[in-house]
């Protein structure tokens, strides 16, 4: 065999090489990347021992994150788009263009003002953006349920949970 399978042993070119040889892989099945390392070997061998600086990852955040973030909370989710079209621009893209194009003209001052005349922009070319429905309660849609099943009379209304109440509470004799 070609060695140990640990990763701590080698590195992937050493056990491909060694496989190889080995004649477990012929040399014509090698892998696209061998010939590439073979003539262009890393400075630094990529060994498990070797230490490796850890620098803080920056957090990366555009000026239009904060746009498109405002966008998906005030609106719905968007239609699905054809993404084999190249040509195709999504709606949350095309808010974001209109509303850095009505950025630079400089005529409002708020955000929020501005939010709506891109809104507004794009409705007069023609899109359609559907505002999200706000979530609803759980107290109507519990109310209106147990109506429903008032309605529908009493053998309908009997729950599971309400029938295994019952018969816990049964005493041992009357038990078939």
């Amino acid at each position: 065999m070609a060695g140990s399978r640990l990763e701590k042993f080698g590195t992937i070119f050493t056990r491909v090489r060694d496989l190889i040889r080995g004649g477990v892989i012929k040399y014509d099945k090698r892998p696209l990347w061998y010939d590439v390392y073979a003539a262009f070997p890393p400075r630094d061998a990529p060994l498990a021992e070797r230490e490796h600086d850890i620098k803080p990852v920056r957090r990366i955040l555009y000026p239009e994150d904060n746009i498109r973030a405002a966008f998906y909370k005030t609106y719905a989710t968007p239609r699905p788009m054809d993404m084999t079209d190249q040509e195709s621009v999504s709606e949350c893209q095309k808010f974001i263009l209109k509303y850095q194009q009505l950025e630079r003209l400089g005529k409002y001052q708020e955000e929020n003002a501005l939010f709506e005349a891109t809104a507004k922009a794009l409705q007069r070319d023609g899109i359609v953006l559907r505002k999200r429905q706000p979530p609803k309660q759980e107290t109507e849609t519990t109310v209106s349920q147990e109506e429903e099943r008032l309605e529908k009379g009493p053998a309908l209304t009997i729950k599971l949970s309400d029938m295994i109440k019952e018969a816990l509470q049964k005493p041992e004799t009357e038990k078939p």
